[in-house]
């Protein structure tokens, strides 16, 4: 195994960043997935992946991504979810799931790189990727389970200027919270909230395939 015994789920998503960005050739397409940031996360049960563009600021406007621990099922899976994910980074919003974002996973070492449901097999990936990836060991600080109790949720407190303020308790002007409400194509929908006061947010769904859409606010 080229990696040590203490191989974390973090450090084995870099490592297939770091193998996949050195077949690139464009030193500025190798710099922005090597700048994204890729994270580790909880996600939720039956999502693998999801990259949100131009959500996350390091002196420039880059990618989020997030590999789910929810949606995990093998190493070769997570390795999978990872070229996915930076493939749609690499391609960029406006590909979706289209011939831009397959020609840009082919670029990373995925043959076959299918919008969701895909059952990662070996002959998917490009052999010397492959053979690095076999070369990893396995992560080692665990596997996701599922909890039998709901997960706390954290939320900003109420703004301690008091009602009809923004962030305030009341119905006057300004107040409730300023997350902006974006849903996305599967039934029921997946409802996140943004905080972003141009309203511009860009994420692509991969259960169903399509963007998340601004959900208008009630009146």
């Amino acid at each position: 195994m080229e990696e040590g015994r203490n191989m974390t789920h973090e450090m084995y998503i870099e490592s297939i960043r770091g193998t996949v960005t050195l077949r690139l050739n464009d030193d500025e397409s190798r710099h922005r997935l090597n700048r994204a940031k890729l994270v580790y996360g909880s996600g939720r049960p039956g999502v693998r992946g999801i990259c949100f563009y131009e959500a996350w600021n390091n002196s420039e406007s880059l990618e989020l991504i997030e590999i789910c621990a929810f949606g995990e099922e093998s190493p070769l899976q997570l390795a999978g979810t990872t070229i996915h994910e930076l493939a749609h980074c690499l391609a960029g919003h406006a590909a979706g799931h289209g011939q831009a974002w397959k020609s840009a996973a082919r670029k990373l070492g995925l043959k076959l790189a299918m919008a969701a449901g895909q059952a990662y097999a070996a002959a998917d990936f490009d052999p010397v990727l492959l053979r690095h990836i076999r070369n990893l060991s396995e992560p080692t600080d665990g596997r996701p389970v599922s909890s039998r109790h709901p997960p706390v949720v954290i939320g900003p407190r109420p703004c301690s200027q008091g009602h009809g303020t923004r962030g305030g308790k009341s119905r006057g002007p300004g107040s409730g919270s300023r997350l902006k409400l974006f849903i996305c194509g599967c039934t029921p929908p997946v409802r996140i909230r943004v905080a972003r006061d141009d309203g511009d947010f860009h994420a692509l769904c991969l259960e169903c395939g399509q963007d998340f859409r601004r959900q208008n606010a009630k009146p």
